[in-house]
């Protein structure tokens, strides 16, 4: 459950992962911005054409199925709760590994640590698409998809960093996130918080599930 309240400095990027041309799954990730920073269609550009050859050089497109496409990136600053998604340009890229697909609902969770102890403090990234290369032989992650995941999120969050001084960070909504802990009522913070980044990294070998909702339209 996420509130409706802007995040000040923030920007929020929208990654699209698909079979082929159908959508499948979803990855957000936020940034600071400098203040009266304009987020403007070239700069959207630049971040997906940012992050398309992220997904190459960190080596997470040899381990994907060769059906799954980074379709688009999109990004949009947070300030108000009126800004718009900008799609950035350019074309999809496939996955290049080898092998069957793992079932779709299989993810690698990398883990965002922004130095801040408490759940609000701390973010996942699921990736998805993977081949059964990307198994090891008692079922886990093998160690080349497991570095490439983290790889491929570090490569972002640096890039963003010195190519468009945006820095990856964890965004707070809630002191007392909603249900946790049992009949605690939920505070959420106004307004919301941004948390800089400072460590990706995975923190077992253990296959996650990926419970997709129905995207249409993204």
């Amino acid at each position: 459950m996420a509130g409706n309240l802007p995040v000040p400095q923030a920007a929020e990027v929208k990654i699209t992962w698909g079979n082929t041309t159908i959508p499948v799954a979803l990855n957000i990730l936020h940034f600071d911005h400098d203040v009266g920073a304009v987020l403007t269609q070239a700069k959207a550009d630049a971040i997906s054409a940012l992050i398309k050859a992220a997904y190459t050089s960190s080596g997470l497109a040899g381990q994907m199925h060769t059906q799954t496409t980074l379709l688009k990136v999109e990004t949009r600053h947070m300030d108000s709760n009126s800004d718009p998604w900008l799609v950035g340009s350019g074309a999809t890229v496939a996955g290049t590994g080898t092998g069957d697909y793992l079932p779709h609902n299989v993810a690698c969770c990398v883990t965002l640590k922004t130095g801040l102890r408490g759940r609000s403090y701390n973010g996942r990234v699921f990736l998805w698409g993977w081949t059964e290369a990307a198994n090891d032989a008692g079922g886990a992650i093998a160690t080349a998809a497991s570095t490439a995941a983290v790889n491929f999120v570090n490569t972002v969050k640096s890039n963003m960093s010195s190519a468009q001084q945006m820095d990856m960070g964890v965004v707070s909504r809630w002191t007392t996130p909603p249900g946790s802990p049992p009949n605690t009522p939920a505070i959420e913070r106004n307004p919301p918080i941004l948390t800089v980044v400072t460590q990706v990294v995975m923190l077992d070998n253990r296959w996650d599930t990926q419970r997709k909702r129905s995207i249409p339209g993204v």
